[in-house]
């Protein structure tokens, strides 16, 4: 079957209203003496999202009462007050990551789930662990629940697709209708192709609009509907570029040929109101910048939009519902705010800072008339506030916080720090000290984040602020091979796993026993994901600068970690361009070969349906250890996956942390 037998069992409508109002409190009145669980917990509220008219909102919240204990979806009325849970998941198989409002009529919810697959390779058929991603279709007419696709479509599939939950147009001009991406040729292994297809929301009629093509792995839609750009990759070429139509002529182009990892990479946001305008993502002066490309013409000049000069550009194309024009960038400034082009909104969000000065200030929602908007707040202390602003009654509401009972007036500020590593290069990172601490000697964890593409920010970390709220002062470094820093600052990270990679985060601690705020003799270090990995190589490489070692679904062998990337893409493998192709120095760089060098305890957390980093990693490393006499502790997480889903596996996760740093490490001497 395409999907479980107990599907509706664990992943059901519930028919109630919900009894419990959205927190509307001031934060400060919920001040308490927190518990490990106000931490661990899962958010209260997830997301939350505008219908177009403005007079309801989804959102995703934390259930936790006797008889349940999960994820539910909730659609407020705000003129009647009404609230009613559509949705409800229990977080012990399927998880929900995305909502989306089509129309005032449905809401489209994907979540994932672990499963296992098999590939044809040719030759022979491959079995791995996989991520199945899906979608529902939420009918708020009816109530009914629809899966999207008919049972015997799907039975053109001899495999069945991993990801059933490519949107690529929502077509909100059309009441009953979304393009969605699928697979006609779905193997990774010889040539992948993808088409696009229209879907009936009521009916699950299916009709092609875009013919695959071999190696297109994603279409894109311009302003008006229409299919004109695909984006290529040749896996065993290693070969990138975009395929988009010019408006002019109707001729497909092959632009912007380039290699992963190259400063001539070039990554299409979304079209202009006028077809001819393309933006695109691409280095500018080693930074990552946007561009609006005039596809007309024969040069095409990129004209630059918008730029940081020292740190990357990421984020999405914001659009006005009102007139389909670009009218700004998420996620720009500092990967937490809104740049607006538009001068309307860009008043707006000025008067929004102006008012909430201590807070980034997102409007994550607006409604199509552009008078109703969710504003969402947060910061290093605020986990996030929810609010509902009317243009028109010139009104700003708190509907809700993010976790409740986690008050800024309770947490510790984060500060930017930036110190030199051995080899004289710049890097970046976070400070957070306990609240109130003398800066002075005081225990030190050292965070290193996952990725390792990928980058910590001042925003809030309820890691962070847990392991602060317990008494130590917690040091994130971005270590070179982070993201954000512009491409000679990533590349410095390429085949450099458990090397000056590793060094950096080393000289993050020396820099801060040098400066008198840590006590060189009482240092842990802690990591999730990449993270896992650098606190193990860390008492491997360094055994006598750490006290202890905390690796939550960590890499321990990284010559199985590549290794599998190989088996799996068979060809070009992007894993070995980014930690190496020799099995020598994967070996030597691998923590599990190196467990006689730890001279500290260690605690192993690792998630049974893990499929970022298999759960096989914490076993050797848990076996080796012990093989070692060393001290290791090893918590197994049942039905969880990479990201500490299940909010009862979290809790278990802190409760585990806790005890270890307290055997090991306590904040008070």
């Amino acid at each position: 079957m395409p999907f479980p037998v107990n599907f509706y069992q664990r992943f059901s409508i519930v028919i109630l209203i919900l009894l419990a109002s959205l927190h509307i409190l001031p934060a400060a009145a919920q001040s308490k003496n927190l518990t490990l669980e106000d931490f661990a917990q899962l958010p209260d509220i997830g997301l939350m999202r505008f219908s177009p008219n403005g007079e309801a909102v989804a959102s995703t919240i934390r259930i936790n009462t006797e008889d349940q204990k999960g994820t539910a979806i909730q659609v407020g009325n705000l003129k009647t007050g009404e609230k009613k849970i559509v949705l409800f998941s229990d977080n012990d198989k399927y998880f929900i990551y995305s909502i989306h409002w089509k129309g005032e009529k449905y809401i489209i919810v994907k979540y994932f789930y672990p499963s296992q697959r098999s590939e044809w390779l040719g030759t022979q058929t491959a079995r791995y662990e996989s991520r199945e991603l899906r979608m529902l279709i939420v009918d708020l007419e009816t109530g009914e629940v629809r899966r999207p696709f008919k049972k015997a479509f799907l039975k053109k599939y001899k495999v069945l697709p991993a990801n059933l939950a490519k949107v690529v147009d929502y077509l909100p001009n059309d009441p009953d209708h979304i393009l969605v991406l699928l697979p006609t040729n779905y193997t990774y292994f010889t040539k992948y192709a993808a088409g696009v297809f229209r879907l009936n929301l009521k009916n699950q009629k299916i009709k092609q609009v875009k013919k695959s093509e071999d190696n297109i792995y994603w279409w894109m839609t311009d302003q008006q509907h229409k299919v004109r750009l695909g984006m290529y990759y040749h896996h065993s070429e290693n070969l990138h570029r975009i395929h988009v139509k010019r408006p002019a002529d109707g001729k497909w182009l092959d632009l912007w040929e380039h290699e992963r990892f190259s400063e001539d990479a070039v990554t299409p946001l979304g079209f202009g109101k006028n077809p001819k305008d393309l933006y695109i993502r691409a280095y500018h002066n080693g930074f990552k910048a946007i561009f609006r490309v005039d596809l007309n013409t024969e040069d095409l000049k990129r004209e630059l939009i918008y730029e940081n000069p020292d740190y990357d550009v990421y984020g999405n194309l914001v659009y006005s519902p009102l007139t389909q024009e670009v009218i700004g960038v998420s996620q720009a400034e500092d990967h937490g705010g809104y740049t607006y082009f538009d001068d309307d909104l860009a008043r707006l969000q000025r008067s929004l800072n102006k008012l909430l000065p201590d807070t980034k200030n997102r409007i994550i929602s607006m409604s199509d008339d552009l008078t109703k908007y969710l504003l969402f707040s947060s910061s290093d202390v605020d986990s996030g506030t929810f609010w509902i602003g009317d243009r028109q009654a010139k009104s700003l509401d708190i509907v809700g916080y993010r976790y409740k009972s986690l008050t800024p007036d309770l947490m510790a500020k984060k500060e930017l720090l930036k110190y030199k590593a051995r080899d004289g290069l710049e890097v970046e990172g976070y400070l957070t000290l306990p609240v109130n601490a003398k800066k002075e000697s005081l225990p030190l964890l050292v965070f290193p984040h996952g990725g390792p593409i990928s980058a910590d920010d001042d925003s809030f970390d309820y890691f962070t602020q847990f392991f602060a709220n317990k008494g130590y002062a917690v040091v994130q470094p971005n270590f070179r091979g982070s993201s954000g820093k512009g491409f000679e600052f990533l590349k410095a990270g390429l085949g450099n796993w458990g090397l000056e990679m590793q060094d950096d985060v080393e000289d993050a601690v020396h820099h801060l026993v040098k400066q008198g705020i840590v006590d060189e003799k009482r240092v842990c270090i802690v990591g999730l994901s990449y993270g896992g990995y650098a606190s193990l190589m860390g008492v491997v490489k360094t055994p006598d600068l750490y006290k202890c070692a905390i690796s939550i679904n960590g890499v321990s062998n990284v010559y199985d970690l590549v290794k599998a990337n190989r088996q799996f893409w068979r060809s070009y493998n992007y894993i070995d361009e980014q930690i190496g192709n020799s099995n020598s120095h994967l070996k030597d760089i691998s923590p599990v070969n190196h467990a006689s060098k730890i001279k500290v305890p260690v605690l192993l957390v690792h998630g049974e349906f893990d499929r970022q980093v298999d759960i096989d990693h914490s076993y050797q490393m848990r076996d080796e250890l012990t093989k070692a006499n060393k001290v290791v502790e090893f918590v197994e997480l049942p039905n969880e996956d990479h990201y500490l889903t299940d909010g009862q596996n979290r809790v278990k996760t802190f409760k585990a942390m806790d005890a270890f740093l307290d055997k090991y490490l306590p904040a008070s001497k």
